[in-house]
């Protein structure tokens, strides 16, 4: 865990963390904003910003960054501009097949957080990335883990498992929904110095979850954005709101999630985990 970043970023960072019921995610996020270590001034970008969590947290750090956002998907452009408005974020739908709409050594550092498993060549992608980073500059990326735990999705891990196969779409296509591949650490750390990048770390993430769990988050989106809950409802489960008093049943959730999710801390296997977080350099 990078080491510099304040005890105030810190703790802006759990803050903003406390209404993320997703525990995958909100490790996830936690370490991406660690290890990107970011500073006052930089120039950072989110490729493949999807609905613009990470933007939103690196926007609420009280830090001044120059925070750019750029996705393939103009919905999950159109989401991340209703999340972050009044946010002096820049947003471009690029697409990493072909060439992102910035000049080479444009950025100090990027985010690329589950985008490379939806790549036809991720290679390629991320030699578009290297291009747009300065010298020196910093990619923090994560992919979903081919090692993943058995209660993650018990389903596809069978399948696997015992018949060298998965769900491919729907419901129960669990960790592989529109993924093209998924990643061991040694695959990724192969594919990120291929594209040109030097690797600093490589890590599993989240081994510990509830069974089910990439069903149960799944069925949770549906509903959040499904339009089928009241505000108040929908207030106390959001990730972009500041975690408030929630009701009952939805804080005894939240309380059960964090309480396993602290399990991680405790023990983490170095291959075996729902994602895979690597910080690479040019």
């Amino acid at each position: 865990m990078s080491k510099q970043l304040s005890i105030h970023t810190k703790e802006k960072i759990e803050k903003l963390l406390a209404n993320t019921g997703d525990m995958a995610l909100k490790r996830r996020a936690r370490r991406i904003v660690e290890e990107l270590d970011p500073k006052e001034g930089e120039r950072i970008l989110d490729v493949g910003c999807g609905d613009g969590y990470y933007l939103h947290l690196l926007s609420n750090l009280g830090l001044k960054l120059d925070l750019t956002g750029a996705d393939f998907d103009p919905n999950a452009l159109a989401s991340a501009k209703r999340n972050l408005k009044g946010k002096k974020i820049k947003f471009f739908q690029a697409d990493l097949m072909k060439e992102l709409p910035f000049k080479s050594e444009s950025f100090d550092k990027a985010v690329m957080s589950e985008v490379a498993e939806h790549l036809p060549d991720d290679v390629k992608g991320l030699k578009e990335v290297r291009r747009v980073l300065k010298p020196g500059g910093t990619l923090v990326l994560t992919v979903p883990n081919a090692n993943y735990p058995f209660l993650w999705d018990p389903v596809n891990w069978i399948l696997e498992h015992l018949f060298n196969t998965h769900i491919k779409t729907g419901f129960w296509a669990g960790i592989w929904n529109q993924h093209i591949r998924l990643y061991t650490s040694q695959e990724i750390a192969r594919v990120v110095e291929k594209a040109g990048f030097k690797v600093e770390r490589v890590e599993s993430l989240t081994f510990w979850c509830l069974p089910f769990n990439h069903n149960l988050m799944y069925f949770a989106a549906r509903k959040l954005y499904g339009g089928s809950l009241s505000p108040k409802t929908v207030k106390a489960i959001s990730k972009y709101e500041k975690a408030a008093k929630r009701p009952f049943l939805i804080g005894l959730a939240f309380r059960t999630v964090n309480l396993i999710d602290k399990l991680n801390d405790l023990y983490q296997p170095r291959t075996q985990g729902v994602g895979v977080l690597a910080k690479v350099f040019k």
